[in-house]
């Protein structure tokens, strides 16, 4: 992904949301591409002079001309997925969806009668695919896409048997982006209260998902991941951070504060997380897919051997028990 001397951004107020989704936009060659070659809508041309501004800076730069486009209140704490689709509709609304094609999922619902086995097809496009807590990914994903018996109450009308019954629902990949996002429902509605899900999750580096329908032959798409966009603490005080492949170096991002952060993988190729809210994973080629630990056991390897330079290093506990996670901060 990108590399190049870290720059932090100002918080408004409680933007620590916006700052997170836009350190990592910034690091999403795809859409920064498109963003530098545009200016034509207000908030392209605030984007766009602020990736300049991040690319030109080593302190820290402001956001004021991003939130005024976006009409976002700065003292309200907003959920960082939301934004991420108000962004992307505001983009679209004069640039024929080109935004979020590059993070668009096409799903294709397949509706069966259990009585005459007649089938319908509903399409449906995503820019982030939300999935249930899990302790893997892969079952987040499993249980996505696993057949769904909807009857009683929720029986669905068959125009071949001119009535309601039983049905099996299927969730199934039609077409996967080249940037793929994943939200996982952290947060949930218990009558009049919301309560956040803090389970450990095991985020696999590299993801392979079957990608077709019934009438195709199903292909494994492989993707990499290069962002986690966390929300630490509880559902009603809550801030937000990134965590960014640069490179070969993974860097935290929190506001104005950025620095190096070196990541413990797993023996499954995992990242476990009770924060990681967001996901970013890009597509890659079979033969990009020998690089799947870059930037983790090696790198961290390489920051240990390197001096601290005066450099302040901090130690604190990761999500998971005996495990350690090392800092180094300007």
């Amino acid at each position: 992904m990108e590399t190049g001397d870290c720059c932090g951004l100002e918080n408004q107020g409680f933007t620590c949301y916006l700052n997170a989704l836009l350190q990592t936009l910034f690091r999403t060659p795809g859409f920064k591409n498109l963003i530098n070659s545009s200016g034509e809508h207000v908030l392209e041309k605030a984007l766009h002079s602020l990736f300049r501004n991040l690319s030109s800076n080593n302190s820290s730069v402001g956001t004021e001309d991003v939130t005024r486009a976006l009409q976002i209140d700065v003292m309200k704490q907003q959920d960082i997925a939301d934004c991420f689709r108000l962004l992307l509709n505001e983009l679209d609304k004069k640039t024929s969806s080109k935004y979020s094609k590059i993070f668009q999922s096409r799903v294709v619902n397949i509706l069966e009668c259990e009585d005459c086995h007649n089938t319908d097809e509903l399409v449906q496009d995503f820019s982030v695919i939300t999935l249930p807590v899990k302790p893997h990914l892969a079952e987040s994903l499993d249980e996505f896409c696993k057949p769904t018996t909807l009857e009683g109450q929720n029986e669905v009308y068959c125009n071949k048997c001119c009535k309601k019954t039983a049905t099996e629902m299927t969730y199934t990949f039609k077409w996967l982006p080249s940037v793929l996002v994943i939200q996982l429902k952290r947060f949930m509605q218990y009558r009049y209260v919301f309560e956040k899900d803090s389970s450990i999750v095991d985020i696999p580096l590299q993801l392979e998902i079957p990608c077709g329908n019934s009438e195709d032959k199903l292909t494994n798409e492989n993707y990499c991941l290069y962002a986690v966009c966390n929300h630490i603490e509880g559902v009603n005080s809550g801030h937000y951070n990134a965590v960014i492949k640069c490179s070969e170096q993974w860097n935290e991002f929190d506001d104005k504060n950025c620095y190096p952060r070196c990541i413990q993988q797993k023996e499954n190729g995992c990242l476990s997380s009770r924060n990681g809210y967001l996901l970013f994973y890009h597509k890659v080629s079979k033969v990009d897919k020998k690089l799947q630990n870059e930037g983790t056991a090696n790198d961290c390897k390489q920051l240990k051997k390197k001096k601290p330079n005066k450099l302040i290093i901090k130690i604190i506990e990761t999500e998971v028990s005996g495990t350690q996670d090392v800092y180094y901060r300007p």
